[in-house]
């Protein structure tokens, strides 16, 4: 039995490319929250603001791990964080796209109906 070495898919199109440059160049990419909050505390009869404070939280192995951040820490997670969203972005189309081709290029299994 001879296999094909050959890729069936190849080329990709240009909008396949196109997406593919654009995950080269996401930068820093993170997943998780990151929030800015205050806190209303009771002190001496008085109610006063503290913080803010920093905050990202993610789940790790199944657990919620939770870390205080700086606010420079907190916007260079948050940019991250963005990132990492349009990666996941980017990772879906290029799913989607890899499974239409894959469809109409390699030949399958001939339906009944």
């Amino acid at each position: 039995m001879t296999v094909d070495t050959r890729h069936p898919l190849r080329p990709p199109p240009p909008a396949y490319e196109k997406l593919l440059a654009r995950l080269a160049h996401s930068g820093w990419f993170c997943d998780g929250t990151v929030v800015c909050r205050t806190l209303r505390r009771k002190v001496a009869g008085q109610w006063v603001n503290k913080g803010p404070y920093y905050l990202w939280t993610a789940k790790r192995d199944g657990k919620t791990v939770c870390h205080a951040l700086s606010k420079s820490q907190y916007h260079a997670a948050k940019q991250a964080i963005a990132a990492n969203r349009q990666v996941r972005d980017i990772q879906e189309k290029l799913q989607k796209m890899t499974l239409e081709t894959i469809l109409k290029k390699v030949p399958g299994v001939t339906r009944r109906k």
